[in-house]
């Protein structure tokens, strides 16, 4: 008895390490859905397989009959990735225990593979007809639990197996069914609140760009690798009077209206973000292969042909650009360059980008 409650133990602490462990490391594509991306569905299968397996592999002994809870990772492929999830799971599970096959009977090894086989596509099935979760997953236990049953009735089992062995494992697939179905669920919301807190620490809430806490960070790691880059702030023109003039709801419009231009035209590698008020900032990694220069002087104008539309009239805008090179100095320096080549910017008429020199 002992050793039976040791081993189920055991196999609710693989599932729990394997879902944390999985769900961690797709944090970003949290949750996964029927409709998410089809490697992310492919990797959860894989991750349930791997689950299944261990589970298999730590079977549990009662009576003299092997009891696993291969059932509940394909449960939990149908109950999250569908038919992608699913089939991956089982094809994992189908190798492995056909490598399993050491000295046991052909007959045997047949009656265990059309039982998988029968269970997946009864799953398939399932999935396109039943949606709510809940009842999903009880179903698919119920159906696996009901085929091992048939299983032991064709194969010729001892009439008193359903209660020594049949009996035990349903009580025992119920009961982690549940942890199963429960701690799922918690890992995953635990996971996508964990995304939605990283989001919020990182991102400004108004324009969605990186926020300046982001940007130190960026900054401070090109200093330590000592690379060559460089740094642009942007300023909207005469935006306190777009603020005083059309209020502050007009004003934060026209924020996320550049906001969106920035992010449309900006190469891949450089960062972005928004540093303070109407100011906003890109952080070029590497300046050998984009030129801070000829962005800014792009932005510029790229803002001025294109307004932003109001219900009534369209709002012509424009921006002005500072840009500064990093030379060793140190990175409060370089900012100091770019603020400075800015204020040259606005003192020299506006709406054009200067770029800092000593």
């Amino acid at each position: 008895m002992i050793s039976t409650l040791n081993i189920f133990f055991l196999n609710i602490c693989i599932i729990f390490l394997i879902l944390s462990v999985t769900f961690y490391l797709m944090r970003n594509r949290l949750p996964i859905q029927k409709d998410s991306k089809v490697s992310t569905r492919f990797y959860f299968g894989l991750a349930n397989g791997v689950t299944g397996i261990l589970l298999i592999h730590n079977s549990i002994s009662i009576n003299g009959a092997f009891i696993d809870l291969r059932l509940l990772p394909l449960a939990l492929s149908a109950l999250y990735g569908g038919p992608i999830s699913i089939m991956t799971t089982g094809s994992m599970l189908l190798l492995y225990r056909v490598g399993m096959d050491i000295g046991e009977s052909l007959t045997a090894l047949e009656n265990s593979i059309i039982t998988l086989v029968s269970f997946i596509v009864l799953i398939i099935f399932c999935t396109w007809f039943i949606k709510p979760k809940g009842y999903l997953f009880t179903i698919i236990v119920s159906i696996g639990s009901f085929l091992v049953l048939v299983r032991m009735l064709l194969g010729n089992a001892e009439t008193h197996a359903w209660q020594t062995i049949y009996l035990p494992y349903f009580l025992i697939t119920a009961l982690a069914s549940f942890l199963f179905y429960r701690l799922s669920y918690m890992l995953q919301d635990h996971f996508v609140l964990y995304s939605y807190q990283s989001y919020l620490a990182s991102t400004d809430q108004l324009t969605r760009l990186a926020n300046r806490h982001v940007i130190m960070d960026k900054v401070a790691t090109l200093e330590r690798e000592q690379a060559p880059w460089g740094v642009i702030l942007f300023d909207l023109d005469y935006f306190k009077a777009v603020n005083d003039q059309y209020g502050h709801a007009v004003g934060d419009a026209v924020l996320r209206h550049f906001s969106v231009l920035l992010t449309q035209e900006c190469p891949d590698e450089v960062t972005i973000g928004r540093y303070g008020g109407e100011e906003f900032i890109a952080i070029f990694p590497n300046t050998l292969r984009s030129s801070p220069t000829e962005f800014a002087q792009h932005i510029v104008t790229t803002v001025t042909a294109t307004p932003f539309v109001m219900q009534d009239h369209a709002l012509a805008i424009t921006v002005s650009a500072g840009v500064a090179f990093a030379q060793r100095q140190p990175a409060s320096t370089v900012f100091k360059q770019a603020d400075a080549a800015l204020y040259e910017a606005k003192n020299n008429g506006r709406n054009q980008s200067y770029l800092y020199s000593n």
